[in-house]
């Protein structure tokens, strides 16, 4: 008798348990969500952080169109350019600072900074030599280009932006000095272009613009 006993009301136990396992609720699988939006514009440089002479010509968010399959195949998400020009020189033009800054999910971040030197030097008619690093962290490579020939060149799919969607040009008509970093997701090109090109200067830009980031 004891032991119908015990057995009904392990019975009911079971049942009472199962029953609360129904109506309990199951937590739902973590959903996949796109990486979390970062404001770029504040990491920008600011007109105390460039040189005197130079005013702003642009500054917008880079659009999804201007990139190439390249770009975002390897996880481009974002992207945000800003120029600087300084009235024209005579004949020899003006010099343009141009900053990139650019969102990536790629993990090894060097790889991708290497990357983005090699395609740089894909274009022809430019002859490219490395620079000095500056204090850019360990993912840094610095460049510079100067012109040739004046042969008409074809510059490739992915071009300066990083990895920007690129088509046939004329071939360059000035080199430049520029150096690449990443640090977290984000990636950044600083580059100058023109007759009063300098490393110093570039070197100084980068490493503000390094100091942002956190």
């Amino acid at each position: 008798m004891q032991r119908s006993l015990f057995l009904i009301l392990s019975l009911l136990a079971c049942a009472f348990l199962l029953g609360a396992g129904c109506t309990s609720t199951t937590p739902s699988p973590a959903s996949t969500t796109p990486a979390a939006t970062i404001a770029l514009a504040p990491l920008a440089l600011t007109p105390a952080d460039i040189p005197a002479g130079f005013t702003l010509q642009s500054a917008r968010e880079k659009s999804p169109d201007e990139m190439s399959s390249m770009a975002k195949d390897l996880g481009w998400q974002e992207g945000y350019v800003a120029s600087w020009t300084t009235p024209a020189n005579g004949t020899a033009g003006s010099t343009v600072i141009t900053q990139t800054i650019t969102v990536y999910t790629a993990e090894n971040q060097s790889s991708l900074v290497s990357l983005v030197a090699s395609n740089e030097q894909q274009q022809a008619g430019l002859a490219f030599s490395d620079l000095p690093l500056p204090a850019t962290g360990p993912d840094t490579h610095a460049l510079s280009a100067a012109v040739v020939n004046a042969t008409p060149a074809s510059t490739p799919a992915g071009g300066f932006g990083p990895l920007q969607s690129g088509s046939a040009s004329t071939a360059p008509t000035q080199g430049y000095i520029e150096v690449i970093f990443a640090k977290g997701p984000v990636l950044e090109v600083v580059r100058m272009t023109g007759p009063g090109a300098d490393y110093a200067t570039l070197k100084t830009l980068a490493e503000t613009a390094y100091a942002k980031l956190g």
